[in-house]
């Protein structure tokens, strides 16, 4: 096929699965429209995959074990926070699967089960995560404006059911990892890849939950935070808003949109590339391609970035990871230890355990 010629898929062409890798007869028309491969990609995903994965393991269980482990009252975006993190820890799990399947060529040595299983986790995790960034967005608006009867939804309580209902509308879109998902022979060698079956109906559906999962949470994002910043607008109003809560909020707000959008974005393109309703050059789908295997890299790192800018930006949460660490040390080294009881003054001091 030469590559001024628009491509639309054949029927039987497989779609790439969410490492960004393609799959089936589709890498068939790959082939030929060009023999190109995107430069070491065979080193530099898997590492950073790998990456993000020790980053992001680390992060998301010190968030857990400090949020989960609270004493006192706690915080209405800790709640959100917690989930959160709950939810970055599920895709970090498959990190692992999807390092090793790049590595080896995009070949997926693991079986069918775990095939759908790291699919759903993947999908679960990325929708849950829009759900609850929208209802933190949310929650912060409420907090700054302050509407009339805005005090009954800034409850404890309001706040976990808001969390459970993320989830619950998560599992069902995970769902249609676990029936679309697929073992797929290899156009170009022995072995399997993970992909969604080759299915117009999957394709759309698909395509479907893509924009109701990451479009509309999105949107309604940006409402709360439009409103926002016309009640911020004026230096009153500015002067009484809690500064440091809404830059962290806007800093793991903007992570995600810059993590997810590139994805999510290409992702709608080749939905609608296998739908036949956008006819592609054989350099744009090789474009689309290698589009995909980064996007891929830059959303999975999103894994690990909240834990982050909350060491980053939160002061309260770095003087809570200091304590942990500190009283893990001090359980493994003498009592004497000058360095120690220097440490443990620190931490005590009223200073340093002040509000973020």
């Amino acid at each position: 096929m030469p590559p001024t010629q628009p491509w639309s898929p054949s029927p039987e062409a497989a779609s790439w699965d969410y490492s960004g890798s393609g799959s089936g007869a589709l890498e068939e028309e790959l082939e030929l429209c060009a023999p190109w491969e995107l430069p070491y990609a065979r080193v530099f995903v898997p590492t950073l995959y790998l990456a993000a994965f020790a980053v992001g393991l680390l992060g998301n269980g010190l968030v857990l074990r400090l949020l989960a482990r609270r004493r006192g009252p706690r915080r209405l975006a800790d709640t959100f926070v917690l989930h959160l993190a709950a939810a970055d820890l599920g895709l970090v799990l498959t990190l692992p699967l999807w390092a090793t399947a790049a590595a080896w060529g995009d070949r997926w040595p693991f079986g069918l089960a775990l095939c759908k299983l790291s699919g759903f986790a993947l999908t679960a995790s990325r929708c849950a995560g829009a759900l609850l960034l929208a209802g933190l967005a949310a929650d912060r608006y409420l907090a700054v404006a302050r509407p009339p009867g805005a005090r009954p939804l800034r409850s404890p309580r309001c706040a976990r059911t808001l969390c459970r209902g993320a989830w619950a509308a998560a599992l069902p879109v995970g769902l249609h990892a676990l029936v679309s998902r697929d073992l797929q022979p290899r156009p170009e060698g022995p072995g399997s890849l993970c992909g969604e079956r080759p299915s117009d109906s999957l394709q759309a559906l698909g395509l479907l939950l893509l924009l109701l999962t990451c479009a509309l949470p999105l949107g309604a994002t940006f409402f709360c935070y439009c409103r926002l910043a016309r009640r911020l607008r004026g230096p009153r109003r500015l002067g009484r808003a809690p500064a440091a809560p809404l830059r962290i909020v806007c800093a793991v707000e903007g992570a995600f949109v810059g993590s997810w959008l590139p994805f999510s974005t290409l992702s709608v393109i080749r939905h609608l590339a296998h739908l036949g309703a956008v006819p592609l050059t054989c350099r744009l789908l090789w474009a689309l391609r290698w589009g995909l295997t980064i996007a891929t890299c830059l959303a999975f790192g999103h894994s690990c970035a909240n834990p982050l800018i909350y060491l980053l930006l939160d002061r309260s949460f770095r003087v809570r990871a200091w304590r942990l660490v500190h009283r893990r040390s001090l359980a493994s080294s003498s009592s004497g230890d000058p360095a120690g009881s220097w440490g443990r003054a620190h931490t005590e001091s009223p200073a340093a355990a002040g509000p973020a």
